[in-house]
């Protein structure tokens, strides 16, 4: 039997770093869900319980984000094929909305106000 060695327990504690790292880093969405918007290089921040229309011009035309009874939808874009659009309304932490042609990627973040850990899908 092979005796462990230096770089065997190098290995191990980058393990156990890159682990916590990411556990602290993506797994701690805690807070009131917000709104988070890109367009290109610019970020905007809001609050989901708060009723807005939103307009955002991007390459493409004008992007207008509704957000509305703590949900957030993408009302109308002057891109081509409106796939953003047709996404619907999006409530729960995790979700997001991306129009390519406008450069324009809305998501919502924090804890989810029904509970965190629901179950995303059934197999049977």
């Amino acid at each position: 039997m092979k005796s462990i060695r230096v770089g065997d327990y190098v290995v191990l504690v980058l393990s156990v770093a890159i682990t916590a790292l990411s556990f602290f880093s993506y797994g701690n969405m805690t807070g009131a869900p917000t709104v988070h918007v890109r367009v290109g290089s610019q970020a905007w921040v809001y609050d989901v319980a708060v009723d807005r229309t939103l307009t955002f011009s991007g390459p493409a035309g004008n992007t207008v984000v509704e957000i509305k009874d703590s949900q957030v939808h993408v009302a109308s874009s002057d891109c081509r094929n409106k796939v953003c659009v047709a996404a619907g309304w999006k409530k729960h932490p995790g979700e997001w909305i991306i129009c390519l042609p406008n450069n324009v990627f809305i998501m919502i973040e924090g804890s989810d106000s029904e509970g965190e850990g629901g179950v995303d899908a059934v197999s049977f």
